[in-house]
């Protein structure tokens, strides 16, 4: 309690010291419609607004390090460099802000004379510059910032923001800093990126996921990249109920289908928001069902105690030996006997594996790149995925999940669609999403999936309706009582399956 306090007193200091240096000016002819922490107090984020085109941009204001403040900014910098085995001696043995304090303390002498607040400025940098994202890392501890682009030297960056879509912000990178930059993220995920092999997809800390272009190989701009970031409180389905891109109806849906171990792709286009609708909808998994996820960039984060995440491996040098791809990690996978097998993305012969190892019996997750599951299908039938067409129903849903721009202009997510496959020409809508009315359609009355559950089980279709209306009630509650984080959802989840009795009495009665 003591040391969370004397935290509190710290923070609070520095923020009066250094209000004064942020720029807190509203540039001519602009007004800020929105201002919020990044890394307090040493940088925010302003929204600012210029009045005459209505143009919306992304402000980084952060604190600058003064002529003093640089000296022992490099001082410290070669400190630690001479005293830096690895990375990961510090990330395994004390983390780098307790190592730099270590450093700090075995040179005290040398730093005595510095300021408090100076000393935690340069700190602040330090972790930027080292251990973090360097320029762009206020932008990356912005949680409404999705993606973050560069297009070449000495352009804006442009940021995809929650709230107002794509924006440029005020960080640039100049020629050989943007070509530092991408080598130092890249090798510090244990990759390498080259003249020769200028094209670089993989995952950085915390997950995010990054694309590189190196050089002026390939793109005459020069280095571009841009990062997916990767959050690290995943959104549950609660949180997809919330924000209307899918219903209760839809998420109660699903629950059945995903109990009863069905298959289920999710089509939409890049940045659509599949991913997300994946890693959502298997917190509604059995938590006694083992999971496998197969992916080539690690993006699918589940919160289920029996999972399995694997993923592919580039080959070494010209000749590719080494390489495992998801062909052969879905080949392995079947074989640990998994409820589950979870593909990041079909786009390749991984695909007729998948739908292999779903005719035996397995249930199926994945997402591809579509924009109907008409388009879907016949993509799913040419090579090089080559599904027999009579396979095709053994993917038995597809949600559509499209950006629409919602009745305020903003951008937002909607699942268009949720259908299932009868054959490979032949669907049916379980529900429908009206742009009118923004409203989920359903259409339960002729389901097919519903009335093969009702097969599989033994029940009737008015109890299989019952238990249906029973998940809206449980679904319902969780969005109403604010019940929100994939653990808890998923925790709720699974007392359901264990004893559906006791949780709907604590439900109706509150005990």
């Amino acid at each position: 309690m003591g040391k969370k306090k004397e935290e509190q007193g710290l923070e609070t200091f520095l923020k009066s010291e250094f209000l004064s240096e942020l720029n807190n000016e509203t540039p001519k002819g602009s007004k800020v419609l929105e201002k919020y922490p990044l890394k307090a107090p040493f940088s925010y984020a302003n929204i600012i607004q210029d009045l005459d085109t209505g143009s919306i941009s992304y402000q980084v204001d952060e604190t600058k390090l003064n002529p003093s403040e640089e000296i022992v900014y490099n001082q410290l910098y070669r400190l630690i460099e001479e005293n830096l085995d690895s990375p990961e001696n510090i990330e395994k043995d004390f983390g780098f802000m307790s190592f730099v304090n270590k450093i700090l303390k075995e040179n005290e002498k040398l730093f005595q004379e510095q300021p408090l607040a100076s000393i935690e400025k340069v700190k602040y940098y330090l972790e930027r510059d080292i251990d973090g994202f360097g320029n762009i890392d206020p932008v990356m501890n912005d949680p409404n910032i999705e993606d973050v682009s560069c297009s070449g030297i000495l352009t804006p960056i442009y940021v995809w923001h929650r709230k107002y879509d794509s924006i440029p912000c005020n960080i640039t990178f100049e020629d050989e800093k943007l070509n530092s930059f991408v080598s130092r993220i890249v090798f510090r995920a244990g990759k390498h990126i080259s003249s020769a092999h200028p094209i670089s997809d993989l995952a950085l800390q915390g997950n995010h996921r990054i694309s590189v272009l190196y050089q002026k190989e390939i793109t005459p701009k020069g280095t571009s990249f841009t990062i997916r970031k990767f959050k690290k409180d995943p959104y549950s389905v609660i949180d997809l109920i919330s924000f209307d891109t899918i219903s209760v109806e839809i998420a109660a849906y699903l629950w059945m289908l995903m109990e009863s171990k069905m298959s289920i792709m999710v089509i939409g286009s890049t940045g659509s928001g599949k991913t997300t609708i994946l890693n959502a909808i298997t917190g509604l998994v059995n938590p006694d069902y083992k999971i496998f996820s197969v992916e080539d960039v690690a993006e699918i984060n589940i919160k289920h105690q029996n999972w399995f995440s694997l993923v592919s491996r580039v080959g070494f040098g010209n000749s590719g030996e080494g390489e495992i791809g998801l062909y052969d990690l879905i080949k392995s996978g079947v074989r640990h006997r998994p409820d589950y097998i979870v593909v990041g993305e079909i786009r390749g012969s991984e695909a007729y594996v998948m739908f292999q190892a779903m005719a035996t019996g397995h249930g199926g997750l994945c997402t591809m790149h579509a924009d109907s599951l008409e388009s879907a299908s016949k993509r799913l039938q040419q090579k090089p995925m080559d599904i027999p067409p009579a396979y095709m129903a053994l993917m038995n849903c597809a949600i559509v999940i499209r950006r629409v721009k919602g009745q305020d202009g903003k951008s937002t997510r909607r699942a268009i669609s949720v259908q299932e496959i009868k054959t490979s020409d032949s669907y049916h809508n379980a529900f429908k999403w009206d742009p009118k009315t923004d409203y989920f359609l359903p259409q339960l009355e002729n389901s097919e999936m519903l009335e093969r559950i009702s097969t599989q089980t033994g029940k009737s279709m008015d109890e299989i309706l019952e238990e249906y209306e029973k998940r809206k009630i449980i679904l319902k509650y969780l969005v109403q009582t604010g019940v929100r984080a994939y653990d808890k959802v998923a925790e709720f989840i699974g007392k359901y399956y264990r004893d559906p009795e006791k949780v709907m009495k604590k439900i109706e009665y509150g005990v």
